[in-house]
């Protein structure tokens, strides 16, 4: 890290004025989807997924895949994710007041690896009742996150702990006629959990200057901590199809949205708490917030077609409403004044995201030797939801900041908590069955992205006539992921 201070006079007026108290902006990452829902769909990069069958995992994707099922079936699994991503930048810090903006210190930084290996594991039943009904239960998730920075990322008041985990859980029903057409519905019920935290960055580079003026560190001070969970429902509903000699599928099949509200508590060191009558009582512990988070609803397009008796090819194309996911913002109900919600937090926006829905294509290739063993490669090309180009609203945001003229500098819409870019994957997997109960499959995955750059600003208002700017200039070095799923099927 290379560090270079600039005009001490000017950074002492900022920190005295930050003694005073500061309104921050923090950062969250939306969940952004997951596909791991099957260790056999991992092996063809997931084409099909909703029209293949081969297991009960069909139904993460269907609700009309318990059809396809004459006796019970059971699956379950579990995908290990391994992303890495880095990221490099030069981090400016501007004292904003009328005059105009001033450079006071400029940060070069790396971050690498900031993304956090997880387990996502899965599991399935279909129940048939008789000819034409059948009983469905999936359980996976769609959305999750983590990104975690070093303490000592000189922007983790921008970007330091995001994470989103989620469960689905997906009961459903569905009517096949004359072995050919089945149709399925399903009530999803959406488990979500988040964290947010942001932060003063670890010997932040002003420190020095804080314990001069104020005879304290500001070092590691929590600016924003919130942590809570929500339940949410919606629905999906699918429709399969068969050729009479079983050779071909084609499925279609729809998933709502989510909103679920999460309901968190929030610690802060430098957010003013309040009471009615406007006086301040300290700062946040265990504060009541109220985030809203948009999840986008899906629709995906399945075909498969099996040429012979050793050779099948699978297309799926998977549409993200993604929309919807404009920004980020808090609610604190209890914060009021003679009644009135005190207008900086309500909302206390967050983080500006924009995304936009996009698909995701796959192709995957079946080979089949002998009745117990089936191989799979697969190939697939997933648009990101991060908006190229410039946030105009941000540069905007800069520029009114300086005031005295304002800096006017390129803001992306991609930001650090969320590095999303277009990816591609390559897969291969395979299944082994010991006999017409009992198989295992195994799937291997390998994805990746372009470097793409990021250009964050961020204004912490001190005063009526000053602040403090962070402006971020650098972007992404390395995005890419490997994942390996396992999983077992057993039909009764």
């Amino acid at each position: 890290m290379t560090i270079k201070i600039l005009r001490r006079a000017a950074l002492a007026a900022a920190i005295c004025s930050a003694s005073s108290g500061i309104f921050s902006s923090g950062a969250m990452a939306a969940g952004f989807g997951l596909q791991e829902s099957s260790s056999s769909g991992l092996g063809r990069a997931f084409a099909a997924e909703n029209a293949i069958g081969d297991n009960a995992a069909i139904l993460a994707r269907n609700p009309a895949g318990s059809a396809l099922f004459n006796e019970m079936a059971f699956s379950v699994g579990v995908t290990y994710v391994n992303p890495e991503i880095d990221a490099a930048g030069t981090t400016d810090y501007y004292l904003l007041t009328p005059a105009g903006p001033t450079l006071a210190a400029s940060v070069f930084a790396e971050a690498n690896d900031y993304a956090t290996s997880a387990a996502v594991p899965n599991a399935y039943l279909a129940v048939p009742f008789n000819d034409c009904w059948s009983f469905g239960l999936a359980i996976n998730t769609d959305y999750g996150l983590e990104t975690d920075f070093d303490s000592d990322w000189p922007v983790t008041h921008i970007a330091d702990k995001t994470e989103l985990l989620s469960v689905d859980i997906a009961p459903s029903v569905a009517f096949d006629y004359n072995n050919q057409f089945s149709i399925g519905v399903s009530v999803n019920f959406l488990y979500a959990d988040a964290t947010l935290k942001s932060k003063v960055p670890n010997n932040f580079v002003l420190d020095p200057i804080a314990q001069q003026l104020l005879g304290t560190s500001v070092s590691n001070a929590k600016l924003l901590d919130a942590d809570g969970d929500d339940w949410d429902y919606g629905w999906s509903i699918g429709a399969l199809w068969r050729s009479v000699d079983g050779r071909t599928r084609i499925a279609l099949s729809y998933q709502s949205e989510f909103d679920p509200e999460i309901e968190a508590d929030v610690d802060s060191d430098l957010l003013r708490a309040y009471d009615n009558a406007g006086n301040v009582i300290g700062t946040f512990h265990n504060e009541r917030a109220n985030l809203t988070l948009d999840l986008p609803d899906i629709a995906e397009l399945g075909i498969y077609h099996r040429f012979d008796e050793h050779w099948g090819i699978a297309f799926g194309a998977l549409w993200t409403d993604w929309n919807d996911f404009e920004r980020l913002e808090a609610y604190f109900p209890n914060q009021r004044i003679d009644g009135v919600p005190i207008p900086d937090y309500n909302p206390l926006h967050i983080k500006e995201e924009n995304f936009q829905s996009g698909w995701r294509y796959s192709l995957g290739l079946e080979y089949y030797p002998c009745d117990e063993v089936t191989w799979r490669v697969g190939y697939a090309y997933d648009e990101g939801a991060a908006r190229d180009g410039l946030n105009h609203d941000g540069i905007e945001e800069s520029a009114a900041y300086g005031l005295g003229g304002g800096l006017g500098l390129p803001v992306t819409w991609r930001t650090l908590s969320i590095p999303d870019a277009d990816r591609q994957w390559v897969t291969f997997g395979g299944t082994f069955k010991f006999n017409n109960q009992l198989s295992i499959d195994a799937g291997l995955a390998y994805l990746w992205g372009d470097d793409e750059p990021i250009q964050e600003f961020q204004a912490l208002p001190l005063t009526p006539t000053a602040g403090l700017g962070t402006y971020f200039n650098g972007g992404t070095t390395n995005l890419e992921a490997w994942l390996v799923g396992a999983s077992l099927n057993y039909s009764f």
